[in-house]
């Protein structure tokens, strides 16, 4: 890979790994708009890259947007992409364009960034898709913003990648690397070992205390010396951008998307957000007024809301009253059905029947039994994340009733 940035600049260093982190962040958080480009005031990306807000700070964030927009990257059979699992040549910079806007009415200010100057930064088409195929993952920005130093930032930022770098998916528990190979990964390639050594002790004491490393060891001596990273928990929790962007379209905003994203994962939410369209297509939908609450709500309390969906889709029978006037009986008021379509029963399946011939007769199949009311919405939502063979025999089942 070469990286070039125009005469009389600098390629990107430092702040600017975290800034990128934090475009990263915002991308996610604002559930990965369709045209690249993230809209934030300067306060929220420093804060969502882990910089405490200063009239420095966005000083350098000015910098910082610059060097990531005007430097070039040449990359030759290195850039992952995620969405087709293959290798690629690519020429590109981070940033394609950006856009600022302040109303102050100070003309002695202009051009100086506040709290309050509005971004829009366009991303790279490459970067955002490989955010989308989770090949590249925002970080818990809350702990972030808990770590004080520049290196304590870059080694987190680094450990969390090679924590999940695994094939399987799993987190790893423990982390060995040659410490000439750690220091050139941290950009201290052209320091002795002991200084290297010296500027990540604060480091190391700054992630053990916030629990992110339960232990950090060296073994050998010299250039042959290595170091072991022993991680604070067994599991990591991380944010699925595709959970995280079906939040953001429900209304749910800001960090509370991201916890719940790392809190319950993309199944869970990905059938929380059925129930709530399924919830949506009978008269329960008069009482939904807040969409983002009552997502929350389905997430922390799913047996509450089965219930209802089944209480909802129940045939409803005509009860008597008597009235004082007449004598006579009427009906109750209720709330008129809402007809079954196939659109319906296409949406609670959330696409995962549309990838193969066999995958979309069985959509065809359980779609018709939706519309005829031989099978309910949980049903529908039942087979989301189900092999073949289970889909079929559970198909089988309700052809027989």
């Amino acid at each position: 890979m070469v990286c070039t940035s125009p005469r009389g600049s600098t390629v990107p260093h430092g702040v600017d790994n975290d800034i990128l982190l934090g475009l990263v962040n915002a991308a996610v958080l604002q559930g990965l708009p369709e045209d690249d480009t993230v809209r934030l005031t300067s306060r929220e990306l420093l804060k969502l890259s882990g910089i405490t807000p200063s009239q420095r700070s966005y000083e350098n964030l000015q910098k910082s947007l610059r060097r990531l927009q005007h430097t070039a990257y040449d990359v030759t059979d290195s850039w992952y992409d995620g969405s087709r699992q293959r290798w690629r040549s690519m020429s590109f910079s981070l940033i394609v364009k950006q856009g600022i806007e302040d109303n102050t009415q100070d003309v002695t200010n202009i051009g100086q960034w506040r709290a309050q100057t509005k971004l829009a930064i366009k991303l790279d088409d490459g970067l955002i898709r490989n955010i989308r195929a989770g090949h590249i993952l925002p970080l818990d920005f809350e702990l972030l913003s808990q770590l004080t130093q520049p290196m304590t930032r870059n080694v987190f930022r680094t450990l969390s990648f090679q924590r999940r770098n695994t094939d399987d998916q799993n987190p790893i528990l423990a982390f060995t690397i040659p410490l000439t190979v750690w220091a050139t990964h941290l950009g201290m390639q052209k320091m002795r070992l002991d200084a290297v050594l010296r500027a990540l002790k604060p480091a190391h004491e700054e992630l053990t205390k916030t629990g992110f490393l339960k232990e950090v060891t060296y073994q050998g001596r010299g250039k042959e010396r290595t170091v072991t990273y022993v991680f604070g928990s067994s599991s990591v929790q991380t944010a699925d951008p595709e959970a995280v962007a079906l939040l953001t379209r429900y209304g749910i905003s800001g960090g509370r998307t991201l916890g719940l994203a790392q809190t319950y994962g993309l199944p869970v939410i990905q059938r929380a957000v059925s129930v709530l369209e399924a919830l949506l297509k009978t008269p329960y939908a008069s009482r939904i007024r807040n969409k983002a609450g009552i997502l929350s709500d389905i997430l922390e309390h799913p047996d509450k809301y089965d219930s209802i969906l089944i209480q909802e889709e129940a045939p409803r029978t005509v009860r008597p009253e008597n009235t004082r006037s007449t004598g006579t009986q009427k009906k109750n008021d209720e709330p008129a059905s809402i007809p079954r379509t196939v659109q319906a029963a296409h949406q609670l399946l959330i696409g995962q029947f549309d990838d193969s011939p066999l995958r979309r007769q069985f959509r065809d199949q359980v779609s018709a039994l939706y519309v005829e009311e031989r099978i309910g919405s949980l049903d529908l939502i039942s087979l989301q994340g189900k092999t073949d063979d289970e889909v079929a025999d559970l198909i089988g089942e309700w052809l027989r009733k």
